[in-house]
């Protein structure tokens, strides 16, 4: 949210904070410099973001980075106070001694082995900070995650794998060292090492295929030391590299969201992993998850106000392109109308009055959605109303506007459009269309409603496609009406699809009406029909209806 239209007094608050906060600063780096008492490096942290926050927000005026800070520091004091809260009130056999005892505080004495695991958590969580708003800041710090578990458990290799919920697969996203495979091996990879490598690296397996997604299905961490009686593990024989030692395997999980897992492996002629390497291994797996769950929210919130604000230019461009009103045209009454779908922006409908004996009416429906689609939306118009004022007929333009959108190779979109002209000398509509837009035809002689349309490519898909016309003699009182394929496919609550036959019924219910009012006749019943349901794909009508 931009802080704009505000008086400029709102953001006194904000210096007097982060002159405050630094205050703060100040005087906990004074007390931990004498030593009167304990102050952890978390709170310097967490003080430090939200001091670059009011500052940064202060200076720039954008909510969404102060946002962010708070959020972060949050995140920092969470596993500080999580410890905190969990400490145990009695005294362990190895006589260290715990916070409080008795309602007295008591002062924590840590051994060695504690205090090299704590540094390695500071140091984990403070490259995952530095990583976060950094360009290919989630591969960075997978590779140091792999490399600092291989240093602390003396591995030969490590990998970290992440769980996809939509696949209910899990894939390999860093491999460091010498990894030996604990699965078959697909038949098409040589076994060199090199090769082997690589395959792995690029990994992708089912939860129920190997002992990767048994780790991860069942949430529980374990040290492999005897793989040949481990049924979930297969070596892969005939090569001495291929020899399976033993393995350690630790979900990571934050906030009981299964992110994926890392795993370690030590080759079969060193030693086997013990008891404290797995410990270890498991005591930082929690920071490592917090971590990575942090790039993570952070890369979804950027993208997420990435897209909100890519929509919101898009929309706007979209509603300048669509006619403000339908004019009075001789000989017919017309009617349309247009309802976006959130971050869509794919539908429009044009009317061009070129001359007596061509008025074109056109319905386009653009793949894909936001800016990606607008620039599509914004061709296929100019090229268009480039054309539309010259003797071809419908099909002959198609074909020049879908050479137009191959023409550049990279294009990878494509349109379903609709276009007629009607002459209002002959009485005659000549038509064409390419992709998913139907055209159907009412007749008032008889309450018939067909489809008068034949299927084909979208425009801009295939350069070799050519496109057909048509041509009707619609008589008094008959209706022409065409629709992008959202307004077919809009659900209600119940799932269950608006359908064609339901815009049939509608239309032959309301026919004696004029354009307009059968365009809102239609509108009133998708309405009624879709209730609150979210739809998912913009709908468009175009009706003609015949004087």
């Amino acid at each position: 949210m931009i802080l704009q239209g505000l008086d400029s007094f709102v953001l006194v608050p904000l210096f007097a904070s982060a002159i405050l906060i630094a205050a703060i600063i100040v005087f906990l780096f004074i007390t931990a410099i004498r030593k009167t008492a304990k102050i952890s490096f978390v709170f310097f942290l967490a003080l430090a973001c939200v001091l670059v926050g009011a500052v940064y927000t202060a200076m720039h005026q954008n909510l969404m980075y102060f946002a962010l800070m708070i959020f972060l520091a949050a995140l920092l004091i969470l596993p500080y106070a999580v410890v905190k809260a969990l400490a145990k009130s009695e005294e362990k056999d190895d006589g260290k001694k715990i916070l409080i005892k008795g309602g007295k505080r008591i002062n924590v004495v840590y051994d060695d082995e504690d205090r090299a695991i704590m540094d390695i958590q500071k140091d984990l969580l403070s490259h995952a900070i530095s990583a976060i708003s950094v360009p290919g800041g989630m591969e960075q710090i997978l590779d140091y995650y792999c490399k600092q578990a291989i240093e602390l458990a003396r591995a030969d290799g490590s990998m970290i794998l992440m769980l996809d919920d939509f696949e209910d697969t899990v894939s390999v996203k860093h491999l460091e060292g010498v990894f030996v495979p604990p699965y078959t091996l697909p038949e098409n990879i040589p076994h060199k090492q090199n090769r082997i490598d690589m395959s792995m690296k690029y990994a992708q397996f089912k939860l129920d295929e190997n002992i990767f997604g048994h780790i991860l299905m069942e949430s529980k961490a374990e040290l492999i030391t005897d793989p040949h009686k481990d049924e979930r593990i297969h070596e892969n024989k005939n090569e001495d590299f291929l020899k399976c030692g033993s393995y350690i395997f630790v979900p990571l999980i934050a906030q009981s969201t299964k992110l994926g897992e890392i795993a370690l492996s030590r080759n079969h002629d060193n030693d086997l992993f013990t008891e404290e390497e797995f410990n270890s291994v498991k005591k930082i797996a929690d920071i490592m998850a917090l971590g990575i769950n942090s790039i993570i929210v952070h890369n979804d919130m950027i993208e997420r106000a990435n897209t909100e604000k890519e929509s919101e230019i898009a929309s706007r461009i979209q509603k300048s392109l669509i006619p403000a009103k339908m004019p009075l045209l001789p000989g017919i009454t017309t009617g349309a109308f247009f309802m976006a779908a959130e971050s869509i922006c794919s539908d429009y409908y044009d009317l061009l009055v070129a001359r007596k004996d061509r008025i074109a009416f056109v319905l386009g429906d653009i793949t894909g959605k936001n800016l990606t689609a607008m620039v599509i939306m914004i061709q296929i118009r100019a090229m268009l109303r480039l054309v539309i004022n010259t003797t071809q007929t419908p099909a002959t333009i198609l074909n020049w506007v879908n050479r137009g959108l191959n023409f550049e190779e990279s294009t990878d979109h494509f349109a379903s459009v609709s276009l007629l002209f009607y002459d209002s000398i002959s009485k005659k509509i000549h038509y064409s269309s390419g992709g998913s837009n139907p055209i159907y035809l009412y007749r008032a002689s008889d309450s018939s409603f067909v489809k008068i349309s034949d299927d084909s490519e979208p425009v801009g898909m295939e350069k070799e496609t050519v496109y057909k016309d048509k041509e009707i003699s619609p008589e008094t009182g008959d209706i022409i009406v065409t629709c992008s394929d959202g307004l077919i496919e809009a659900r209600n609550l119940d799932g269950k699809q608006y359908t064609a036959a339901r815009l049939e019924k509608t239309i032959k219910a309301n026919a004696a009406l004029a354009g307009k009012d059968i365009v809102n006749k239609v509108k009133e019943d998708l309405n009624s029909f879709c209730g609150s349901a979210v739809q998912h794909d913009d709908n468009s009508l175009l009706v003609i209806k015949i004087q």
